[in-house]
């Protein structure tokens, strides 16, 4: 089975001393048109989604003041953005690095008024630096959807239905969603005695699945050893019903780490339906991003080696702009999502077409269509 990227070697020319010189920079993208027609396409079936749920699309700018979005983005963000002098004010600028944060940044600042619920949807890039070999993109297509105003499980419910909509109506064949609570695992880590710089450590390890990692990290901060068997048992637990049983078992009667669970059971009760079988528990999934602080969820597919996108509830993110709000949301990334469908189609023997109204993704770009410099 072949590559279902659109990604191609990028042409070079030789620099100095035989050294060869990229055209354009690392991570970057050119859409050629065959492969700008379909991305156009699954754009606009993704916001027509948005729209039909009542989300209202919103343009954000391309960069932002670094002391004013920076209350919002955590200091690892921050160091992978491209940062930039303003000619006119000396001020230091930042490309978007994140698009909830701007979201949050604006309604805080009042730019939209006091009316909530708010239902606000977007399709943007941001701008992050990553390793020239760590496989990732520097500039990220995306198409989000943020809930600002509801509170509890209705919101939760309301995101996650319009984030499993959405993957159906671009004709994905086969994906998951892992739905998790920060507050769980962070309840646990609490419990541990495991000390607050202990705790960040950990938190990365687990972030990364990395068990050998994790269990020195645990063993360093001295948590017991039966502590330690939970943690790590815990984020292996990915399944239905059953895990969070396990999970109830685990804990006891701690109520500081049973309230999660039962946000995660109404959750997944409005969810799961009969022939539904796309939506998880996974007692270890927490997204990389320091603001979110409730319901969580990360959206996977075969062929893809990442995440297709994510999201989850921020209710203190705003707050950190000076008005709070609950708040949850989902973004996801466009060239994934486009590979996905591909890696999909190739893997039926004669599957139909994705999208069947215009034809514009029935069939698979054709090689050099997409081109992006990866080395």
């Amino acid at each position: 089975m072949g590559s279902f990227s659109l990604k191609t070697p990028l042409p070079r020319t030789s620099g100095v001393a035989g050294q060869e010189r990229s055209l354009i920079p690392v991570g970057m993208s050119t859409i050629l048109p065959a492969a700008a027609r379909r991305i156009r396409h699954l754009e606009q079936t993704l916001l027509a989604v948005l729209a039909r749920g009542g989300y209202e699309e919103i343009i954000l700018p391309m960069f932002e003041y670094l002391d004013v979005l920076a209350p919002g983005l955590e200091l690892e963000l921050i160091e992978k953005s491209y940062q930039f002098v303003d000619r006119a004010t000396g001020r230091l600028m930042l490309l978007r690095p994140d698009a909830t944060a701007q979201i949050a940044r604006t309604l805080a600042m009042g730019m939209m008024g006091t009316r909530l619920p708010l239902r606000l949807c977007y399709r943007t890039s941001v701008f992050r630096y990553e390793r020239d070999h760590a496989g990732r993109d520097r500039e990220i297509f995306q198409v989000g959807a943020e809930l600002i105003g509801v509170d509890g499980v209705d919101g939760d419910a309301e995101v996650l239905s319009l984030l499993l909509e959405c993957l159906n109506q671009v004709g994905l064949s086969s994906f998951k969603v892992a739905v998790g609570h920060v507050g769980f695992f962070t309840a646990l880590l609490v419990r541990s005695g495991i000390s607050a710089e202990g705790q960040k450590r950990v938190e990365q390890a687990a972030a990364k699945k990395d068990m050998p990692l994790l269990e020195h990290l645990l063993a360093l901060d001295r948590v017991s050893r039966s502590t330690s068997r939970i943690i790590l048992e815990v984020l292996e637990l990915c399944g239905g019903e059953e895990v969070l049983a396990r999970g109830r078992k685990l804990v006891g009667r701690d109520r500081g780490l049973l309230r999660p669970l039962d946000r995660l059971a109404q959750v997944y009760e409005r969810l799961v339906s009969p022939g539904q079988q796309a939506v998880l528990i996974d007692l270890g999934e927490f997204r990389g991003f320091e603001y979110y602080d409730g319901i969580v969820f990360d959206v996977f597919a075969p062929g893809i080696g990442a995440e297709l996108g994510g999201g989850g509830r921020y209710d203190h993110l705003m707050g950190r702009f000076g008005r709070t709000a609950a708040s949850t949301g989902f973004a996801l990334d466009v060239d994934r999502v486009f590979r996905a469908i591909d890696w999909s189609e190739e893997a039926l023997p004669s599957g139909p077409a994705v999208c069947t109204t215009d034809g514009a993704m029935g069939t698979s770009a054709s090689a050099g269509t997409r081109r992006k410099n990866r080395t």
